[in-house]
């Protein structure tokens, strides 16, 4: 499967690691891309994209690095594809209308994570994705400069801002559609 550079029991051991590493990988791409569809295809096409380069890799330890930096790199190939490096994927569109129609207990915490999908919209491909590495993915600065090929100073940077430019949409009053008194509103209708 691997250019006959690798035993049987080499290549298990690397696709095991893959498949353990999916869920992390989904994520971060998702957090990257705002829509879980384009994220399973980023995935699927960076893990094929890593199965036919094994042979480029030495230490196999770092591959769950290596493989976020293809989904990172096939993710800036795909909004440069689209013309724009501003191109958003997810239309918040009917955002108001998920509020209104739902009155089902709990549905806030959907409307929560809307609304940070929303602010994570609002970022710079750049700031969104040093916080995904480090916030969703997991990795810590040194990795996530790896891939995305910044310095370290560059990563805590963009995520410090991220994570201010993020906050200051959650907790200002302005277009998000969830506030406190959404979620008195369910929470009361939860508690009846």
């Amino acid at each position: 499967m691997f250019k006959n550079r690798l035993s049987q029991k080499s290549e298990d051991k690397i696709v095991a690691e893959i498949e353990r590493l999916l869920p992390a990988f989904r994520s971060f791409a998702a957090g990257l891309c705002g829509d879980r569809f384009v994220a399973d295809d980023l995935v699927q096409a960076s893990c094929e994209r890593a199965l036919e380069r094994l042979d480029q890799v030495r230490d196999f330890t770092g591959i769950g690095s290596w493989i976020n930096r293809i989904i990172y790199t096939q993710w800036q190939d795909l909004l440069r594809k689209r013309k724009s490096r501003r191109a958003k994927l997810i239309s918040f569109g009917q955002y108001r209308s998920i509020l209104q129609k739902s009155d089902r207990p709990g549905d806030y915490r959907t409307v929560a994570r809307l609304d940070i999908e929303k602010g994570l919209d609002r970022l710079s491909d750049d700031h969104r994705a040093a916080l995904s590495l480090v916030t969703i993915a997991g990795h810590n600065y040194q990795e996530a400069s790896v891939i995305l090929d910044v310095p370290v100073g560059t990563v805590a940077s963009r995520v410090a801002r991220a994570k201010a430019q993020l906050a200051e949409y959650l907790y200002s009053p302005g277009d998000h559609k969830y506030d406190a008194s959404d979620s008195e509103r369910l929470s009361d209708e939860y508690n009846r």
